[in-house]
């Protein structure tokens, strides 16, 4: 049976204190009533809640059904990435503090001008930071 604690015995898994403080530090350091902020926020989210959907379900998918939908679910998790990045960028086009949460996502240093090849290595990681974003806006959806 698959469990929270199945989750953290596999290769870069977070803690929910973990994600929850890479969340904090992206709330705490940016101005979300500025329109460039706010866009890049609601595009990430509606890529995320995308993503974590395709993601739930892909452990009851048969093997026919993975090998029709995985480009399409790769083509997701690339656009969940590319908006993680472009976060990252309007941080830094502001002198945001970004360092801390960038750091603890992607799992590298002060990189300039991140791609998605950069952190290509931690996608998987990425996208639980993406289904723990789902998961805070679905429970304060109610």
């Amino acid at each position: 049976m698959i469990d929270y604690n199945n989750y953290l015995t596999m290769r870069e898994h977070m803690t929910f204190e973990q994600m929850s403080k890479i969340h904090e530090e992206i709330l705490k350091n940016a101005d979300f009533t500025t329109e460039d902020v706010s866009e890049v926020w609601k595009d990430l989210i509606e890529s995320a809640i995308k993503y974590t959907t395709t993601r739930a379900e892909w452990s009851y998918l048969t093997k026919e059904q993975k090998m029709s939908k995985d480009s399409s679910r790769t083509m997701e998790h690339n656009t969940l990435i590319n908006n993680f990045i472009v976060l990252e960028r309007v941080f830094k086009m502001n002198s945001w503090k970004s360092d801390t949460w960038t750091e603890q996502l992607f799992l590298q240093e002060g990189m300039q001008n991140r791609t998605r090849k950069d952190v290509s290595d931690h996608r998987q990681r990425i996208g639980d930071f993406a289904n723990y974003l789902t998961f805070v806006y679905a429970v304060n959806g109610r």
